[in-house]
């Protein structure tokens, strides 16, 4: 989960180095509001804890994503090349779960962040 404020003048995302789950926690950690500098502009914005929110990070993203396509090219490959079935249900067994590891710690963390933009400090 990365937590962000928006650049008042260029509208970009700042993302925080700040390790909370709920904004109570977060405005404990950063007090009554916090500056950051836009990397784009240059123009330094303050916010306050409920200026914030939180977003998935691009490493959970990206690993969902490979997550799914090594699991079609694993399952389509299985398909086409082995003829035996208790080799295609052994690759099925080893893959899933993996998968649903992945989409469990997703669903994890789609509450943390519902959770964490719900709340007010």
């Amino acid at each position: 989960m990365i937590v962000y404020g928006v650049c008042k003048s260029c509208h970009n995302h700042l993302s925080l180095n700040v390790l909370a789950d709920t904004r109570t926690e977060l405005s404990k950690q950063i007090g009554a509001s916090i500056s950051k500098k836009c990397n784009r502009c240059g123009v330094t914005t303050t916010f306050a804890a409920n200026q914030l929110k939180a977003k998935l990070s691009k490493r959970i993203r990206h690993a969902v994503l490979e997550v799914a396509i090594v699991g079609v090219v694993i399952l389509s490959s299985a398909y086409y090349f082995l003829t035996d079935i208790t080799y295609i249900a052994l690759i099925i067994a080893l893959y899933t779960p993996l998968a649903i590891g992945y989409v469990w710690h997703t669903r994890r963390n789609f509450k943390l962040i519902d959770t964490f933009n719900r709340s007010k400090a």
